[in-house]
């Protein structure tokens, strides 16, 4: 098969970015990786300020982000908190690339303009952009 053909062919999409975006697609992951860039490491602090985010849907996100290698589970005295692995740090553009997006696309419905450069060149620091 050329390389062309499995650049642009169903098969990449089906099985390379099908995969990407899979291990992405929970509705919760984009917080948590956000919060694990921000520092936060238990399983409480994900769910600050998130009344919808449940025990349940919450241990089955990190599940699959442990799984998808997203994110390293460490357990010491009895306390259990996350990591991000390399892989999930890769997702760093993407993660800051979606907060461009909905800034920008929602100028002026939440924030100043002053707001929305300050909030912009902070994520560039917390992503280690």
């Amino acid at each position: 098969m050329a390389l062309e053909e499995k650049l642009y062919g169903n098969q990449f999409e089906r099985n390379i970015v099908g995969s990407a975006i899979k291990s992405i697609s929970n509705k919760w992951t984009f917080y948590i990786l956000k919060d694990l860039f921000l520092g936060k490491k238990r399983f409480s602090q994900f769910q600050e300020n998130r009344p919808n985010l449940d025990n349940k849907s919450l241990a089955r996100c990190l599940k699959s982000m442990e799984n998808n290698n997203l994110i390293e589970k460490k357990i010491n005295n009895h306390e259990t908190e996350y990591f991000l692995t390399s892989k999930g740090m890769k997702l760093n553009k993407v993660l800051y690339e979606l907060i461009i997006f909905a800034l920008d696309t929602h100028e002026g419905d939440f924030y100043t303009n002053e707001e929305i450069i300050f909030i912009k060149e902070k994520y560039i620091h917390i992503l280690n952009l």
